[in-house]
């Protein structure tokens, strides 16, 4: 229970990077952020917020491929980190987010940033963090609701 988000059912901050870092060979790790988040709470409230979240989950979790970790690391940011090329399809995660049922009817969306690269020790997460952060801003700078790859591998 210490290792699981109470609310997604999904590895927390810490449970994931305990077992994200120390991944042999290149990882590919996503960050999907929800847009904008704060007005779904102030639409239907901190209740509805939290359906939308668990939504969210569910849909992350059915399109992880096996041997993937998922994990919500923040308010309304969620990863995914996998052996590269074996990682979620994010245009079928963004299509599934769009079609997923929400509290009143909401339609919700994702921003997702991608990096790939090594992941053996703290440092290399921090990199492929910041990798993806920078390409999870670029996503939303473009338009929202899309995945905007890295310009560099971390």
């Amino acid at each position: 229970l210490a290792d699981t988000d109470p609310l997604t059912g999904l590895l927390n901050r810490r449970a994931f990077l305990a077992q994200a870092i120390g991944r042999k060979g290149d990882q590919t790790l996503l960050v999907l952020d929800l847009d904008h988040f704060k007005q779904v709470n102030d639409t239907i409230g901190h209740d509805g917020g939290d359906e939308v979240l668990r939504a969210v989950a569910r849909a992350m979790r059915a399109l992880a491929p096996p041997g993937t970790l998922v994990a919500r690391i923040g308010g309304e940011e969620f990863a995914m980190v996998g052996n590269t090329g074996q990682t979620a399809d994010t245009d079928a995660l963004l299509t599934r987010l769009r079609a997923t049922r929400m509290p009143f009817d909401l339609r919700v969306t994702a921003s997702i940033g991608i990096a790939t690269g090594p992941l053996m020790e703290e440092r290399d997460w921090k990199k492929l963090y910041r990798a993806a952060d920078r390409a999870l801003f670029d996503a939303k700078a473009g338009g929202r609701d899309r995945a905007k790859a890295a310009r560099q591998a971390a």
